[in-house]
């Protein structure tokens, strides 16, 4: 009964947040806007995809940002060079990343904790220089133009509206795909890898089999995201791979929650908001950089550290429960206190 309660209130959760999604663009329609919200929901498939692998696997990774790219690359590669459809070429930008990601984890596989932070950090400056120097591929620095856009029945999805809605849909998919594994067998297992991987180990939990799967679920979300970033830009270049976008995504996992799935969607929706705020007040006042975003992110993130170590989505929801909880007591002290006043009459 317990298990069914919860999934009952994650499908009201999902249908929310959906209804809030189809409704966002005619509260706020100007194209900066939209764009900024697109990109949430790019970041949104990257970030819960990496929730899943710090949160609940336990495995810090900063080098999301290179499955991101290898994605992005197979599928502006096979489109532009070779004119393959953009939905095959998905399939290509699902099945590199986890490759990549079964090989990494094959090698990697005995390292934890910041030793595995720091390989997975070596791994994605080395996707990095190979997206410049393997220019007959991937063109370099300059990267690749002429991406085509995404079509059903002749219908292109372009930049605004229609691929705002696109992505949207993927991300959902992906949202509902992370709710079912963590409330899975899968996701018990690796809530417990979490906890203490040894102990998992002594019950009987395959702890390399279950850390392999979620690295390469992870990736494989991170190269969705790759594949709807590519068709929505006309080019692409090595600069939007980098390990900047590595940190964002952490911070985004960081800020949010790493243990929830929610979470990972706030910190997408919250960093998506201090981008807007930082160009908005940039048009006003001149000492207001691009920059300015990373000092931002650094204060934030290190104010949720000190004061919120599990994340706001998770201490919001803590504290509305607990509101809750006082509530009923309070109501239940005055029900007791009314029947005793009746006995006393």
């Amino acid at each position: 009964m317990k298990r069914q309660g919860v999934q009952r209130v994650n499908w009201i959760g999902v249908l929310v947040f959906a209804l809030f999604i189809c409704v966002l663009p005619f509260l706020f329609s100007k194209s900066f806007y939209i764009t900024k919200a697109t990109f949430a929901g790019l970041y949104t498939i990257v970030a819960v995809g990496l929730g899943l692998l710090m949160g609940f696997a336990g495995q810090i990774s900063l080098g999301q940002a290179a499955f991101y790219g290898v994605g992005a690359y197979s599928t502006a590669v096979l489109s532009t060079t070779y004119g393959i459809n953009p939905w095959l070429s998905l399939l290509v930008s699902l099945l590199v990343p986890a490759l990549v990601a079964y090989i990494m984890g094959q090698t990697m596989a005995r390292l934890h904790g910041y030793y595995l932070a720091m390989a997975t950090l070596a791994f994605g400056i080395v996707i990095h220089v190979l997206l410049v120097e393997w220019k007959s591929v991937t063109k370099g620095a300059s990267g690749l133009y002429g991406v085509p856009k995404i079509e059903i029945f002749g219908f292109a999805f372009k930049q605004g509206l229609s691929y705002y809605y696109l992505v949207w849909t993927f991300a959902l998919i992906v949202i509902i795909i992370s709710l079912n594994i963590i409330h899975s067998r899968i996701g018990r297992a690796l809530r417990s890898i979490h906890d203490s991987e040894i102990a998992s180990s002594a019950m009987g939990v395959d702890t390399g089999k279950y850390k392999m799967q979620v690295f390469i679920i992870s990736a494989m979300f991170a190269g969705l995201a790759g594949w709807l970033f590519a068709h929505m830009s006309y080019s692409i270049s090595p600069t939007s791979f980098g390990l900047n976008h590595s940190i964002l995504f952490l911070t985004m996992v960081v800020l949010g929650g790493a243990t929830s799935v929610w979470g990972a969607v706030f910190g997408a929706f919250l960093i998506s908001l201090i981008n807007i705020l930082v160009h908005t007040l940039g048009s006003h006042i001149s000492f207001i950089t691009s920059d300015f975003e990373h000092v931002l992110y650094g204060l934030i993130l290190m104010l949720v550290v000190i004061f919120l170590p599990r994340g706001v989505f998770p201490s919001l929801v803590s504290l509305l429960k607990s509101y809750d909880y006082k509530g009923k007591k309070k109501k239940e002290k005055g029900q007791v206190e009314a029947v005793k006043g009746e006995h006393h009459v």
